[in-house]
């Protein structure tokens, strides 16, 4: 009997010391409420936890295209915990053409990451890109491309003119522009007056690799001290029309509108194109008399450019550069011949038409 009240109390006590031991198992830890925002308020969860969990442990919500994430923002209110995402507007990169056009767009977090680049558009038959015109306000990046006209799209059109005396000693210098592929060109009377002679240089390497090709003037077809015009041709132009470009001429222009004009300005040994903007017309007491009056713009005309041409961001031929008007020695502006003026003097000729210039002069 003794031998099995033993055995019993050896039994209690097995059984005490195995709940003691599974009670330090299992803990009954108390709960609470966790709710995740979004930024706008929106329920992104809610559910029940322990209290020790950690509610930031919780993946953010994923960026979009105008918000980067930062963190959770947690509150307490008794057993409920309320956690709202944070986050922060990312900057807005837009690049356009030189037209306005939308290229391409991005969005970059500030301090955190590269800022996007984006390749200037590729350079044209026209145009020339040159740089990234940067305009930026809160959180926002405009990136306009910039461009300038392509010197190699006239270099078959636009030369320059070496007048000469008797001796062949040169007498001035002015501009010309090629009107069709067979080498008829214009240009102001005054730059060719008193010539006896005359060649043209153009900005292209010759048959023997030199810098300009020089091409011989023959004379010219028309020309008219009034109007300030004169249409010759050249002789030999066949070695070099593959670089000839149709450029349209065009009667209309608006005060404002953008102008470039293309010569030899001051003599330059290169061809030069300034920009500009159209101003207004211009007449003197003698221009009225005779019909005449300018396209004044102040894009650069200096000596040397007379007999160049004015066109618009087209490229189209407004005018024939003429003349620079001058203030206490600053330039002011420039005068074209428009061509309402000369466009009924732009037929066709035949060879047989041709005088020398001493013949003209």
């Amino acid at each position: 009997m003794l031998r099995n009240n033993l055995r019993y109390s050896v039994s209690i006590c097995s059984l005490l010391l195995a709940l003691v031991l599974l009670t330090g198992c299992f803990s009954f830890e108390e709960k609470v409420e966790i709710s995740w925002f979004d930024t706008d308020g929106e329920l992104i969860e809610s559910a029940s936890f322990v209290k020790s969990y950690d509610p930031t442990s919780r993946e953010l919500p994923e960026d979009s295209d105008e918000w980067h994430y930062t963190e959770w923002s947690v509150t307490q209110a008794g057993q409920v915990t309320v956690c709202t995402a944070k986050r922060v507007a990312k900057s807005h990169i837009v690049w356009k053409d030189h037209d306005g056009n939308v290229l391409n767009e991005a969005f970059f977090v500030e301090d955190e990451e590269d800022k996007p680049t984006f390749e200037l558009p590729e350079d044209t038959e026209k145009w020339l890109y040159t740089e990234w015109d940067k305009d930026s306000g809160k959180n926002e990046y405009v990136y306009t491309a910039m461009r300038e006209p392509n010197g190699d799209y006239f270099v078959g059109n636009v030369f320059q003119i070496v007048i000469k005396d008797e001796e062949g000693e040169a007498l001035g210098t002015g501009s010309g522009f090629v009107l069709n592929s067979d080498g008829w060109f214009i240009t102001n009377n005054h730059v060719m007056n008193e010539a006896h002679s005359a060649v043209a240089f153009f900005d292209i390497k010759d048959e023997d690799g030199g810098r300009y090709t020089e091409l011989k003037i023959l004379g010219g077809v028309f020309n008219s001290e009034k109007k300030d015009i004169f249409i010759g041709k050249l002789d030999g132009y066949d070695k070099i029309s593959s670089h000839y470009k149709e450029i349209d001429f065009c009667e209309d222009y608006e005060e404002g509108e953008v102008c470039y004009s293309v010569g030899y300005p001051n003599s330059s040994v290169k061809m030069a194109i300034n920009s500009g903007t159209v101003m207004e017309e211009y007449s003197d007491i003698h221009g009225k008399i005779d019909g005449m009056y300018y396209i004044l713009s102040d894009s650069y005309i200096a000596p040397g450019s007379s007999g160049g041409i004015l066109v618009n961001g087209d490229f189209e031929v407004i005018g024939i550069t003429s003349l620079g008007l001058y203030n206490d020695g600053e330039y002011m502006s420039g005068g074209s011949i428009p061509y309402e003026i000369f466009k009924v003097h732009l037929k066709s000729y035949k060879n047989s038409d041709i005088k020398t210039l001493t013949e003209i002069y």
